[in-house]
């Protein structure tokens, strides 16, 4: 029996023996072949041949890869027997096909059927230029071949095409059947607008179209574009046909579209009109802006073509039949539909070449008339939808491979592919639209839910529905599914089923129908299965993830992978659409994907390897915090003073260039910090968790997140407490005093943060550690401040200062100046002295650079020039600590020096400059959840005057 060869060029570059594709190899290997499939039967010189693989100027060893290169195209088509050949000839080599593989070969029966059809009668050339075009899958032949000699065939066959089209319409218009061919003309103009020969047949088609207006607006802009690029007029047709257009002469009106293109000896039967759309879903809830979106394929220039992509079900199939059924009118030759189970739970996908025999059986095509090759058959089915008016659907493909052979050459027809998979093929190559579908919006969803179980049962329980809506995800399966629970049992609560949705072990089993096409878990089997293995697992991990969202670096590290292979796997997952990313580097999960995720990480992964990613994810989060920390504050201590032994391997920390890019990293990872804490403690790496509250205490300070960093001292003091080892009674010490100072600073002074100062002051007086010791008295000497001790304050500032000196450290000793200057000028009114101890702290600050130190010490010097009755001083020195906490990005102490400088413009007169430093302070109180100053900074703005 013999094998069939197709040959396949006007497009990508594919070769099949028997329905099997053959790997024609790399792209310099394809230009051997498709050099020697141009002049196939012809011996083509070496020379010649390495020119048109390499280009001009080939390497030296273009010779030895072309011997290697022709021995593999040799085996590659050596199942094709004497159908193809790739022979050596004296001085080169032939291509040597026979007649039925070069009648099969794209590109030359391209050109056979163009000949015949110039020589030939009208009724019999009309089918011959249709399969023709029919061959032509894009408008990007050769495929991806770079080389000059490939960049001219390609401009050559390209301009073949062009003549064959005009010739159609030629033939066409002499015949009456403009009206078939006027959306194909508006498209080449563009392409083309200073082809005479098209813009003439675009205006006879739209006078006798009763356009007369356009046609001759057509003629002007043409005649504008000549002289404007070409310098020169239009050709005497044209003209002729624009005189005659303006006389109206009768001889333009053309034939009545008649048989004469149809052999006389028989009428053929009538094309059936096929109908195939299933019925469209009886409700789709909202998605205006996406039908909206499916509408644009009407606009001038739109392609013809739209991918539909999304989750599985998230409503593709429903969003395409909507719009199919809501436009029927504009398909009056008939709709076109196949499913082809690219994501089918129990059917094997349909081929393309199925698919095409059903599409032709559906246009009428005897069996006996369909062709052998499947090329043939691809061919014949654009040629039966060259010129008709069709809406094809393509459901649930796998591939853009599955699609191509099914998109017709005739941007007529409307095709909407609907996938899980982004098809990045078709966007790139074939000029499709994309529409990615997401979760419904509240609207959408509420709307979905009151529909399907009645406003009575929503409106009586309206907490319970929002529930319903959130714990579905405003996904639209799975918000049907719940609905159909509630449906067939009215007395069931929405509140029951909320609570089922909103517990993680209930939630998927709650969205399971026992249908693996409708249940939600298997909807998304389908989806895992089609991943390849390592894609996989990384969405398996990515389902352990604590937070949010997470970061590529992140991910780098949850795998084990270099960073060139997790994006590629994270391009796998986001084409598939299990994957999102908000913002460039992030990547979120749905919340159903997410727990699905984590139940097959839990089924499918070993738990020594779960447990081993997890631990890497900490440790980079650890690692990257303690960098970012440094930055923020190089002179305080560094949380690695927790760790038992230094690191085995490099850290695995993201590289921070400078304090801003710190201060991003924490403001992006703020969640995820948190979750990351959480799980490193259910993970039982306490270490871990009390560097990290460590090193994320000082940024939630600064950003005045105040729950949230009063929170992370008592989570860093309660694993303080778990710790074994030498270092672990300093480094609850450390963490006593972290936590007593955060609530003193957030303004609950008392008996605990007392309680927790004077135990870690004990702890390093016994250990005879004055640097802490000092550290720690500054926090006593805020403690007494804040209780109205102030001889204490006064005696722990004295004693800091001294520990301070005795160490040797010029930028402590800087902050315990000012901090002394404060309370000697608060709580003994000396106010000359407090100035003096404060300027001395700012040159020291800044003789070191210590920008914090700088900025809190012009806030005291503001506060001790206020109550000295120095106000417009004040203002200085409060303006230049607003300036420095800014550039901190330090909101919490930004709005404390807000507050004194209102109170100093207050006090001289200036109730506008103050009235707005006290809003702007206002603002950042309410953010920080700061209830006492807001009522008090609210209580000023009302009194001012």
């Amino acid at each position: 029996m013999a094998l069939t060869v197709e040959i396949s060029v006007l497009g990508d570059i594919r070769t099949r023996i028997d329905g099997h594709t053959v790997d024609l190899g790399h792209l310099r290997r394809q230009a051997v072949f498709v050099a020697l499939l141009a002049d196939a039967n012809h011996t083509v010189p070496l020379d010649r041949l390495i020119d048109r693989a390499w280009g001009p100027h080939p390497p030296p060893s273009a010779r030895t890869s072309l011997y290697s290169y022709i021995s593999r195209l040799r085996t590659a088509l050596a199942t094709a027997g004497n159908d193809a050949t790739l022979d050596r000839r004296p001085g080169g080599y032939t291509l040597t096909l026979s007649d039925t593989a070069l009648h099969t070969a794209d590109l030359h029966r391209f050109r056979h059927l163009t000949t015949r059809a110039r020589n030939t009668t009208d009724h019999t050339a009309l089918p011959l230029l249709e399969e023709a075009l029919g061959l032509w899958h894009t408008n990007q032949p050769l495929g991806a071949l770079d080389t000059p000699w490939a960049d001219h065939l390609r401009d050559t066959l390209r301009l073949e095409r062009l003549h064959t089209q005009l010739d159609r319409n030629d033939l066409l218009l002499r015949h009456g059947r403009h009206t078939h061919i006027l959306t194909d003309l508006h498209t080449l103009a563009r392409t083309h607008p200073l082809d005479e020969r098209l813009i003439g047949q675009l205006m006879l088609a739209l006078h006798r179209e009763g356009r007369t207006a356009q046609a001759l607006d057509h003629y002007d802009r043409t005649r504008r574009a000549l002289a404007d690029e070409l310098g020169t007029d239009p050709g005497t047709e044209l003209q002729n046909l624009h005189r005659k257009i303006l006389d109206t002469d009768p001889e333009l009106s053309g034939p009545a579209p008649s048989a004469v293109l149809s052999p006389a000896k028989a009428e053929p039967p009538a094309v059936p009109r096929p109908g195939q759309l299933p019925a469209p879903p009886p409700l789709l809830a909202g998605r205006a802006r996406e039908l909206a979106a499916l509408d644009a394929v009407w606009e001038p220039g739109a392609s013809p073509l739209t991918v539909v992509s999304g989750l599985g079900g998230i409503g593709k199939t429903s969003l395409a039949l909507r719009w199919a059924h809501d436009h029927l009118d504009r398909f009056p030759d008939g709709q076109l539909y196949a499913n082809l189970h690219g994501f089918s739970p129990s059917t094997p996908a349909t081929t393309p070449e199925s698919a095409v025999h059903d599409f032709l059986a559906a246009l009428g095509v005897d069996k006996k008339a369909v062709p052998t090759s499947a090329d043939a058959q691809a061919g014949l089915y654009r040629s039966l939808l060259a010129g008709r008016r069709m809406v094809i659907v393509l459901d649930n493909a796998r591939d853009a491979e599955q699609v191509r052979p099914l998109i017709p050459g005739s941007p007529t027809c409307v095709v909407l592919v609907t996938s899980r998979d982004r098809l990045n093929g078709l966007l790139a190559t074939d000029g499709a639209r994309s529409l990615a579908l997401g979760p419904l919006t509240t609207t959408e969803a509420h709307r979905l839910l009151t529909t399907r179980i009645g406003q009575a049962r929503v409106t009586a329980e309206p907490q319970a529905a929002r529930a319903l809506i959130d714990g579905c995800g405003h996904f639209p399966l799975a918000l049907a599914v719940t609905a159909a629970r509630a449906a067939g049992d009215p007395h069931l609560p929405l509140a029951e089923l909320a609570t089922e949705l909103h517990q993680a072990e209930t939630r998927l089993d709650a969205l399971d129908t026992g249908d693996l096409h409708t249940s939600l878990r298997g909807v998304l089997d389908t989806s895992h299965r089609a991943l390849p293995p390592p894609a996989a697992r990384l969405l398996n991990l990515l389902g352990l993830l604590p937070g949010p969202s997470i970061t590529t670096p992140a991910i780098t590290a949850l795998t084990g992978h270099t960073p060139h292979h997790t994006r590629t796997l994270l391009r796998t997952l986001e084409t598939a659409h299990l994957i999102r990313q908000p913002v460039p580097g992030r990547y979120e999960l749905h919340d159903l994907v997410r727990l699905h995720a984590k139940e097959h990480a839990h089924t499918d992964l070993p738990k020594d390897e779960r447990h081993h990613a997890l631990h890497a994810l900490v440790a980079h989060f650890v690692h990257t915090a303690a960098a970012a920390n440094h930055l923020l504050a190089p002179h305080e201590i560094p949380s690695s003073v927790a760790e038992e032994e230094p690191p085995p391997s490099p850290s695995p920390a993201l590289r921070l260039e400078d304090e801003a890019r710190a201060l991003e990293w924490f403001t992006a990872e703020r969640s995820t910090l948190l979750a990351v804490i959480r799980l490193a403690s259910d993970l039982g790496l306490h270490r871990e968790v009390w560097r990290l509250c460590w090193d994320a205490h000082l940024y939630f300070r600064r950003s005045g997140h105040v729950e949230d960093f009063i929170g992370l001292s008592r989570t860093g003091l309660d694993v303080a407490s778990r710790l074994g080892g030498e270092s672990a009674p300093a480094l609850q010490a450390l963490m006593q005093r972290s936590l007593a100072s955060t609530l003193l600073m957030a303004g609950r002074p008392g008996e605990e943060p007392l309680r927790l100062l004077t135990a870690s002051l004990a702890h390093f007086e016994e250990t005879g550690d004055p640097l802490n010791q000092a550290h720690t008295h500054q926090v006593l000497l805020l403690s007494a401040l804040l209780t109205g001790d102030a001889d204490a304050s006064l005696d722990h500032g004295e004693k800091s200062l001294e520990l301070y000196r005795g160490v040797g450290d010029p930028l402590r000793e800087s902050t315990a100046l000012n901090n002394l200057g404060w309370v000697l000028a608060h709580s003994f009114g000396e106010y000359g002295r407090a100035r003096d101890c404060c300027r001395e702290a700012l040159e020291g600050s800044r003789a070191v650079g210590y920008t914090v130190g700088q900025a809190s010490t012009l806030d005291s010097l503001g506060s001790i020039a206020t109550l000295a009755g120095h106000h417009a001083e004040a203002v200085e020195h409060y303006r230049l600590s607003l300036r420095a906490y800014r550039s901190l990005k330090d909101a919490f102490e930004e709005a404390n020096t807000l507050s004194g400088l209102a109170e100093a413009h207050h006090a001289l007169g200036e109730p506008e400059h103050a009235r707005r430093a006290w809003q702007q302070a206002l603002d950042l109180y309410r953010t920080q959840h700061r209830t006492a100053q807001v009522h008090e900074t609210q209580e000023r703005l009302r009194t001012l005057t």
